[in-house]
């Protein structure tokens, strides 16, 4: 059985080692024309569940190289006002020497590539597709064409896939935007970061309806070669509340990014205005915050979905990764099974489902009680 994939994030890349190990004929096709390319956050949290789907997919060198690279475990969750007066603190026992529970998601993706070098294509941005009799057509933007027995859409929040699948399928704007940004660690910086800081994440808040800046270390085992320790840095709010459309907020060079992330702290702690100002203001960029609502189950054919692309949710739950991962080694489960293929995805996509729908509820929820947003009622 030939397996496509529509995009090489973190959930097409697993499924892909996990189909790829049982040896399906796995081939993973990502618009962008390079691993370098996307930017869709820095810090990830990895949860047991992410940690038991990737035992399940990847081989043991990829695992080994997960490890490796991966950051050294946290055991805090905090918050604090915008001068940095405590508000909440909440730790978790901390993972031992093998542990994966936060990674970068550079240096996660270029992990998980390792070994699919002939099965991954980038510059290949997907248009469309189209039911054969056995099978499934895809169209690239180019105007090129590949058959396959089963097409995956792991094509993220915005997945042209799932556009085709189910048209009617509602993802809703929450109203809140990020700036993400980072802070290399040097010696000085990291006697001047606060404790809590750099022993998981924690959030700053201005108050209901205003900024919140959102703190995450990544203290690597193995750093790429690229760059070192960072402080992971995210200013969120309205567009109201930072002061700026979203055409005005999309349209703005990195610099300019952070100009709004110093002008929005300029009144709090002089700890956290230190570490703002010695961000890396090239590598701000800013995103919309989306999540699905109701996840209705769909007639069962030759193309499915997995992550973002069925169920993208806000990062308010720390589980976006996770569901994805979860997703990749339940449709693997599937797919290398007894069962034939519409069976298998039938019964994949109904475990999708009933998995995924509390988690989105969740998110939603949390998202309330982090940003002051009124997003719809799951």
């Amino acid at each position: 059985m030939r397996v496509a994939i529509v995009g090489a994030g973190i959930g097409g890349l697993a499924l892909a080692h996990g189909l790829s190990g049982a040896g399906l004929d796995v081939r993973v096709y990502e618009r962008d024309p390079s691993p370098r390319h996307r930017r869709q956050g820095y810090r990830i949290h990895i949860s047991p569940v992410g940690e038991e789907a990737l035992a399940a997919v990847l081989p043991s060198a990829v695992r080994r190289r997960v490890i490796e690279t991966a950051t050294h475990p946290g055991d805090l969750v905090s918050g604090f006002d915008r001068q940095l007066r405590p508000t909440f603190e909440q730790t978790f026992p901390g993972g031992g020497p093998e542990t994966v529970s936060a990674v970068d998601r550079y240096a996660f993706r270029r992990a998980l590539m390792t070994g699919l070098d002939a099965r991954l294509e980038f510059g290949r941005p997907f248009e469309s597709y189209r039911a054969l009799d056995d099978g499934v057509e895809l169209r690239f933007a180019d105007g090129t064409t590949e058959t396959a027995d089963l097409l995956v859409g792991a094509d993220g929040v915005g997945s042209r896939i799932r556009g085709q699948l189910l048209p009617s399928y509602e993802v809703i704007d929450i109203g809140i935007r990020c700036v993400y940004g980072k802070i290399p660690l040097t010696d000085e910086l990291r006697g001047l970061v606060p404790p809590a800081f750099l022993r998981g994440f924690s959030f700053v808040s201005d108050g209901p309806g205003g900024v919140g800046a959102a703190f995450a270390p990544v203290l690597f085992r193995t750093p790429p070669e690229e760059y070192g320790d960072y402080l992971m840095a995210v200013l969120t709010g309205s567009p109201e509340a930072l002061g700026h459309s979203d055409e005005q907020l999309f349209s703005m060079r990195p610099e300019q990014l952070w100009e709004t992330v110093t002008a929005k702290t300029a009144d709090w702690h002089p700890t956290v205005r230190r570490l703002i100002a010695a961000a890396d203001q090239s590598a701000a960029f800013p995103i919309t915050l989306r999540s699905s609502l109701h996840i209705e189950p769909w007639t069962t054919g030759r193309v499915t979905l997995l992550g973002d692309a069925i169920h993208p949710m806000t990062p308010a739950a720390g589980a976006g990764a996770n569901t994805a991962l979860w997703d990749a080694a339940e449709l693997t489960r599937a797919l290398t099974g007894s069962a034939g293929l519409h069976d298998a995805l039938a019964a994949y996509e109904h475990a999708m489902i009933e998995n995924s729908q509390p988690i989105v509820t969740e998110s939603l929820q949390n998202a309330r009680q982090m940003f002051g947003v009124t997003a719809p009622s799951v």
